[in-house]
């Protein structure tokens, strides 16, 4: 446990760096002297003009704190600190609203100096990236040839994850569509949102600036395929998201959305965009402050507050599902032929099963049963069977629709009536498309 809070100290130590220069709090001043407000202000005013993101509210607020001076408002907060933080707070609010400012009395409080972690420390993040797959928790192909893969995080260690982010795409690269399963995913790198991105553009794509007002800097971020070794996946691309998708899994989401790369389907993510740090402002105060933030070149701003919107709105445990559904369906529309149209058919069926909690009366279920040149179908013990008559195995039928059934993952059973209301014939629908017409014997 105290190497992975090591690790995962040196990971946050990383990710800071990538955002920002490093800075220094010194510990606060822990005696106990008449606070001087007017020099509180100015060092506020001075941590917001220097830091903050959007310095036009910083120049608004300084403002705004000045005329309450004048008019003597935090007179009576000086004898109780904690206090006279939260009327300042809420002074700034009257002005702008930004739940990740926060002033507080914290005379103990210290934040050590951020510098470049050791060799050992860089190390042991590398291998404990490395120990957990850099991020990638699992990857299938599902029926229908839909590409899937799942990451938690997107780690710093770029050159040393490629070869695994090789290996997930290549497997997948022959897929009719890709989704990418961020619905645990809280974050990391910008420098790896970037990385990922590439693999999925054959131009290279402008995709996010980051603004550090601490740095007094803008790194512009690209999706290139120059950096993804010649693998380019440029089938459609699906993105499960949920509220705990966050950060980074935002920044990918929210870029490869808005360059209409991706479809997002799930929940609204948890709208972080803008990273943040505490400063001290001397006599015990400290306020956190968000220094840098993300703009997209499309819409000119990011996800902050808002999250990425989803565009299939789905509860995050049905996002999977959802998303084949779509997948399908879209596919089915745009079919070259009736082999191919006939394949989606199948796997979108494949799909809708019918609750089987809701079992239909046996009765109904019973009007099915019959023998036909391949198959006989029977009841018994309440379940609708199905035996091949050629190697005699069977299987139970699974509802999908009101008169179709799974036989099993490769073939599905559509039952029909004749002019007398009773069923007798069926088609038998496989998985490559084939279908086949019976008639009850």
């Amino acid at each position: 446990m105290k190497m992975y809070k090591r690790q995962f100290k040196t990971y946050h130590l990383l990710v800071l760096l990538a955002f920002g220069a490093p800075f220094l709090c010194g510990a606060q001043n822990n005696k106990k002297d008449a606070i001087n407000i007017s020099v509180l202000l100015d060092s506020l005013n001075k941590v917001l003009n220097d830091h903050y993101v959007f310095p036009e509210k910083a120049s608004s607020i300084a403002i705004y704190l000045e005329a309450q001076l004048k008019d003597k408002a935090y007179t009576h907060g000086l004898q109780n600190p904690q206090k006279l933080a939260e009327q300042i707070q809420t002074d700034i609010y009257k002005i702008h609203h930004d739940p990740h400012m926060h002033i507080k009395y914290d005379p103990g409080f210290r934040v050590q100096q951020y510098t470049y972690p050791s060799d050992k420390e860089v190390s042991l993040t590398k291998k404990y990236w490395k120990e957990n797959n850099y991020g990638f928790t699992k990857v299938e192909i599902l029926p229908g040839n839909i590409g899937y893969f799942t990451f938690n995080v997107f780690v710093d260690d770029i050159e040393n994850a490629k070869p695994t982010i090789a290996s997930v795409l290549h497997f997948l690269s022959n897929t009719s569509a890709i989704i990418i399963d961020l619905r645990e995913n809280y974050g990391g790198s910008p420098y790896m949102v970037s990385q990922i991105e590439s693999y999925f553009f054959d131009v290279k794509t402008h995709m996010n600036d980051l603004i550090n007002r601490s740095a007094k800097d803008t790194t512009f971020f690209y999706a290139d395929p120059a950096k993804a070794d010649s693998l380019n996946v440029l089938m459609p691309v699906y993105i499960l998201a949920s509220h705990n998708t966050f950060s980074g899994g935002e920044d990918f989401s929210y870029g490869m959305q808005k360059a209409n790369r991706a479809i997002i389907v799930g929940e609204t993510t948890g709208g972080g965009a803008h990273p943040q740090r505490p400063f001290s402002l001397g006599q015990g105060f400290v306020i956190s402050v968000p220094y840098a933030r993300s703009l997209n070149p499309i819409t000119k701003t990011d996800w902050e507050g808002t999250g990425v919107i989803p565009d299939v709105k789905e509860k995050a445990k049905k996002a999977l599902l959802a998303a084949q559904e779509h997948i399908l369906k879209n596919q089915v529309l745009t079919a070259k032929n009736d082999i191919e149209k006939r394949k989606s058919e199948f796997y979108l069926n494949a799909l809708l099963l019918i609750d089987e909690t809701k079992s239909p009366p046996l009765k109904w279920l019973s009007q099915f049963s019959g023998t036909y040149p391949d198959v006989t179908i029977y009841l018994t013990k309440g379940k609708l069977l199905c035996k091949n008559n050629d190697d005699k195995t069977v299987s139970e039928l699974k509802q999908t629709a009101n008169n179709r059934f799974k036989i099993d993952k490769n073939a599905q059973v559509e039952f029909f009536k004749n002019n007398n209301g009773q069923f007798s014939s069926i088609k038998i629908y496989l998985s490559d498309g084939n279908v086949f017409e019976q008639s009850k014997k």
